[in-house]
């Protein structure tokens, strides 16, 4: 897969497919448009996606904080293992967002593409009042002789696969649903930081990981999650949240991570956390020792959950 930073980086001698959209996630519905694009290019045309770095919604809302599915160089990875010829990560800006699809087909896709064919999502829009890019494309695509195609919603559980979907069960913790929708498990990496050593006074030593600030963190809880590192995977127990019992003042979240009988020294070393199942909420209790308990009893639920896991 060759990858441009610019639209005007591409340039083709070969007719092309194209398809164009964020595709943060790379989730199973992104997947079937791009199924759908190679399957149109196969022998005669090259592949291209076209996507934007940052997120429309970043720029265009910017007085919100925007969180990602997957970090830049995560989906680089994911659309990679598509086996899609072409990438294109084009800044998006305010300038970008003002050009009409009429005007995008006309000055940019179809002099420097040679565009044959336009696969598009069900909900995809271009350009200024974020036109229906299928609707419009389907409008104009007759003058340049480019045939437009339209891909259905993929669902699960009676339920669209969309990015928008995904983020929200993560943020219910509803982490099951938004695996399928994924098509692998939700994903938290980052490099192993210094703590403050709690977790090893107590006799349940963790791993505090520092994770992309933009990468979107599910709700505040604690989860049965498989950790790799240095290819190798391990089971283990991660939570995320403020330490309430522990923690006066700083409201930080943080991510720990305890690894079920791993006891290398990890610190500065990357890991990756595939998050599987939540156990329970975040809850502050009453004491130190009442703390301590529930971490028992929830590496014991782990426990079983995996092994139950491993029986199905």
């Amino acid at each position: 897969m060759k990858i441009y930073s610019l639209i005007d980086e591409f340039s083709s001698n070969y007719p092309c497919v194209f398809t164009l959209g964020v595709f943060d996630g790379v989730h199973i519905g992104h997947k079937k448009i791009i199924q759908n694009l190679i399957l149109r290019s196969k022998k005669k045309y090259c592949s291209v996606l076209l996507t934007f770095h940052p997120h429309p919604k970043e720029i265009l809302n910017s007085d919100k904080n925007f969180f990602y599915l997957n970090t830049l160089s995560e989906r680089i990875y994911k659309l990679k293992k598509t086996g899609i010829e072409h990438l294109i990560i084009h800044p998006f800006t305010i300038n970008f967002s003002r050009l009409k699809t009429k005007d995008f087909l006309k000055k940019i896709l179809h002099p420097k593409y040679k565009i044959k064919k336009i696969v598009t999502g069900y909900d995809s829009h271009i350009g200024k009042n974020r036109d229906n890019s299928y609707e419009e494309l389907k409008k104009i695509s007759h003058i340049y002789g480019v045939r437009v195609y339209q891909v259905h919603p993929q669902k699960f559980k009676k339920k669209i696969v969309s990015s928008t979907h995904i983020r929200k069960s993560l943020l219910l913790g509803n982490i099951q649903w938004a695996n399928q929708a994924l098509g692998y498990f939700y994903t938290l990496s980052g490099n192993v930081i210094q703590g403050k050593g709690i977790g090893k006074k107590i006799n349940f030593p963790t791993a505090n990981i520092q994770v992309d600030s933009k990468k979107l963190i599910p709700k505040k809880g604690v989860y049965a999650v498989k950790i790799n590192y240095l290819n190798n995977m391990y089971l283990g127990m991660l939570n995320i949240g403020i330490n309430p019992t522990i923690e006066r003042e700083n409201k930080k979240i943080k991510i720990e991570v305890h690894i079920f009988d791993f006891f290398e020294n990890i610190y500065g070393k990357k890991i990756d956390v595939l998050m599987i199942h939540i156990i329970r909420e975040e809850k502050k209790f009453n004491s130190i020792q009442e703390l301590i308990t529930q971490i028992y009893i929830d590496k014991i639920n782990v426990k079983k959950f995996f092994s139950r896991e491993k029986k199905n």
